[in-house]
């Protein structure tokens, strides 16, 4: 296989400013800039309000998603490097 047929896997980055990533990708015309945008799913968002609500500790999106993802609440295509194992587990 040459360098020409190999396929690169897309990278994306995750923001805590993800509304401000996403515009701000729209806003520049670039349309590889914003298909790196990961947004989460919806439940992230709730769940991470849910738990400030009870805990009065904010944390990240990135850690709530993969709390949720090793919880068996999101799949694994909804979840930023799935497989990547962060450093508080």
């Amino acid at each position: 296989m040459t360098n020409s047929t190999k396929t690169k896997k897309q990278k994306y980055y995750s923001s805590e400013k993800v509304l401000e990533e996403f515009y701000s990708a729209i806003a520049s015309g670039d349309s590889r800039k914003l298909q790196r945008v990961h947004i989460p799913h919806s439940s992230v968002f709730y769940a991470r309000e849910a738990y400030y609500q009870h805990s009065g500790e904010w944390i990240e999106l990135d850690r709530m998603e993969r709390a949720m993802y090793l919880e068996g609440m999101l799949k694994a295509h909804d979840v930023l490097d799935p497989e990547r194992v962060r450093s508080w587990e």
